[in-house]
C-alpha cells in the first residue's frame, strides 16, 4: 500500500513538473541566516499518508546543504501551489492533491517536505498587515527553517506563491521577495504572536505594528535600504513617493529623498543604479534632466543633484527599449512653494520665480547666446522694472553679444535710448525705425559697437543683421515705440 502511495505521490510531482532549485555542482551559495532563541512552541506535527522522502529528494538534487534544500523547497512549492480561493484546502495530502491550499496547507507541505530530509521546520502564526494597511482578522501562517543549530531563516511560501483578487489567483512574477527575509523587513507586515519568532533585537509590540505605514514590496525590489525604512517605520517617520512596477528589473535606487514631496528651490540627491540599458530622466513638469545630465560614476551607477523648479509632480522616468516609451516609476509630490523657497530657488534659477515666468518673451536660451546669462537677466529686468521684453528672434543671438540695450519692449517716440553690442566678424548691424536707418556705430578698439537713437516713428523699432552672404537684412531684436 505505501509503494502505492508513494508512486502516487511521484505521479502527482511529474503532473506538476519538476523543479531543481540548483543545478549540479561543488559551488554553494553564500546567505545570511538568524539567530533564534530556542523555544518549545511553534512545531506541529502535520498528518499525512504520504511519505514525501523521494518527492523532496528529487526537487533538492544537486543541493549541497539544508540552506539550498530549503530553497529549493520553497521554490517548488511556489511555482505549483496555488492558492486556494474557496478557503477550503488545509492539509498538505489535498494540497498536493488539488494543486492548491491556504497558508496551513503551504505551511504543512513544506514542513512535511522539510522534515522527510531531516530539516527542522516551524510553523510562526500572527497576524499579517497588506500594501494596503489591512490586518486579516483570520491570522496568518509562515515558516522559520533551521539551517544550523538555533539559526535558520524566514519565509512566506504563501505571500511566496502569489496574491488573491477578487476571487482570482494572481501568480507572483518574483517569488523570491519572501524567501529568507530579514527580521527587521519581515516585522513591517509580519507580527507573531510569539514574541521570540520576531528575531528582533528589540522586540515590538502589536501597538506600533498596528500603527506602521503599510509597506510596500516594490521598496525590496528596487534595493531601498531596509536598515533607514525599519528605522523610519518604527519611528513612525517614514514617508515615501509612489513606486511604479515598471522598472522592476531595470533600476535600482542607491539613494533618493525618503519624502513624499519635495520642495521648491531645495537640492536634492538622487543616486540609481541601472540594471539595463536605458534611457532615464527627472522630469519635473517642462523641467527634464536627462541621461547625459547625470554623472556616470561607473558599474552602471548614476548621480544628480537636482532642484525642483515647478510645482507640479517629480518624476523618475525610464525608456522603453522597443517601442520608446516613457514610464514613470517613482514619483514625488511637489509641495506648494513658500516665497522663501522661491528666494532659495532663485539663487539657482534666477529666471524660474513665478515673477520672472511672468515677464513677457522671456527667451532665456538665445539672452544666453547673446551673452547674458540668467543671473544678469534677472537682474536687469528687475532693475529697469520689466514686464515684457524685447523681442528676440531664435537663432539671432548667437550672432552677437549684448552689452547694453533697452530691457523693455515698450519704447517711448523722441526718447534718447543707447544700444552697445559687439558683433561676430563679418555681419554689419543697423537699427531701423519705419523708414529710418541708423548705421552710424560708434566702433571702439575692441569691436565694441555703441550708438544712440531717438526712435521718430510709432511702431517698430528694430535692430537688424545683415547675413555674412550680404543678402538683406534680418530683424534680431524688435521693440514697440509707442
Amino acid at each position: 500500500m505505501m509503494k502505492r502511495i508513494v508512486f502516487a505521490l511521484l505521479l502527482l510531482a511529474s503532473c506538476f513538473g519538476a523543479y531543481k532549485g540548483h543545478a549540479q555542482g561543488t559551488n554553494t551559495e553564500s546567505y545570511t541566516d538568524y539567530f533564534k532563541k530556542p523555544d518549545n512552541g511553534n512545531i506541529f506535527e502535520a498528518k499525512t499518508k504520504y511519505d514525501y522522502k523521494k518527492l523532496a529528494e528529487e526537487m533538492t538534487a544537486g543541493c549541497q546543504n539544508d540552506y539550498e534544500r530549503i530553497k529549493a523547497i520553497y521554490g517548488w512549492i511556489c511555482s505549483h501551489i496555488q492558492y486556494d480561493t474557496s478557503y477550503k484546502i488545509r492539509s498538505a495530502d489535498e494540497c498536493m492533491k488539488q494543486g492548491k491550499g491556504v497558508c496551513q496547507a503551504y505551511c504543512e507541505l513544506f514542513y512535511l517536505l522539510g522534515k522527510a530530509l531531516n530539516i527542522r521546520v516551524e510553523t510562526i502564526e500572527g497576524k499579517v498587515k497588506d500594501q494596503t494597511g489591512y490586518v486579516n482578522p483570520a491570522g496568518h501562517g509562515w515558516l522559520f527553517a533551521y539551517t544550523r543549530e538555533n539559526h535558520g531563516i524566514l519565509m512566506d511560501p504563501t505571500w511566496g506563491a502569489g496574491s488573491v483578487e477578487g476571487d482570482k489567483f494572481v501568480p507572483e512574477e518574483n517569488c523570491w521577495q519572501w524567501f529568507n527575509v530579514d527580521p527587521e523587513w519581515m516585522i513591517l507586515s509580519h507580527l507573531p504572536n510569539k514574541q521570540s519568532c520576531q528575531l528582533l533585537k528589540k522586540p515590538i509590540s502589536e501597538k506600533e505594528f498596528l500603527a506602521f505605514s503599510p509597506f510596500n514590496p516594490l521598496w525590496l525590489e528596487y534595493g531601498l535600504d531596509l536598515q533607514q525604512i525599519y528605522e523610519q517605520t518604527r519611528g513612525q517617520t517614514l514617508v515615501l513617493p509612489q513606486f511604479y512596477n515598471d522598472g522592476n528589473g531595470i533600476i535600482a535606487f542607491q539613494d533618493i529623498p525618503h519624502l513624499t514631496s519635495l520642495s521648491i528651490g531645495v537640492q536634492y540627491t538622487f543616486r540609481i543604479k541601472m540594471l539595463s540599458d536605458r534611457e532615464f530622466a527627472i522630469r519635473n513638469g517642462s523641467v527634464i534632466c536627462g541621461k547625459n545630465e547625470w554623472t556616470d560614476e561607473g558599474g552602471g551607477v548614476f548621480s544628480v543633484k537636482f532642484v525642483p523648479r515647478e510645482t507640479e509632480s517629480l518624476s523618475i522616468c525610464i525608456k522603453d527599449a522597443a517601442e520608446g516609451a516613457w514610464s514613470t516609476i517613482v514619483k514625488y509630490q511637489i509641495s506648494p512653494p513658500t516665497q522663501t523657497e522661491w528666494d532659495l530657488l532663485a539663487t539657482y534659477y534666477p529666471l524660474s520665480t513665478p515673477e520672472m515666468k511672468a515677464v513677457k518673451n522671456l527667451n532665456a536660451v538665445e539672452w544666453g547666446k547673446a551673452g547674458v546669462t540668467e543671473l544678469s537677466l534677472a537682474q536687469l529686468i528687475k532693475e529697469n522694472g520689466v514686464t515684457e521684453l524685447p523681442l528676440l528672434y531664435d537663432g539671432r543671438g548667437q550672432q552677437l553679444v549684448i552689452t547694453a540695450v533697452p530691457m523693455s519692449r515698450q519704447l517711448k517716440q523722441n526718447e534718447t535710448y543707447a544700444f552697445s553690442i559687439k558683433p561676430q566678424a563679418g555681419y554689419k548691424w543697423a537699427i531701423v525705425n519705419g523708414q529710418d536707418w541708423y548705421t552710424d556705430w560708434e566702433v571702439s578698439e575692441n569691436g565694441l559697437h555703441s550708438m544712440k537713437v531717438t526712435p521718430k516713428t510709432p511702431g517698430k523699432l528694430s535692430l537688424f543683421v545683415q547675413m555674412a552672404d550680404g543678402e538683406g537684412f534680418w530683424p534680431c531684436l524688435e521693440y514697440v515705440v509707442q
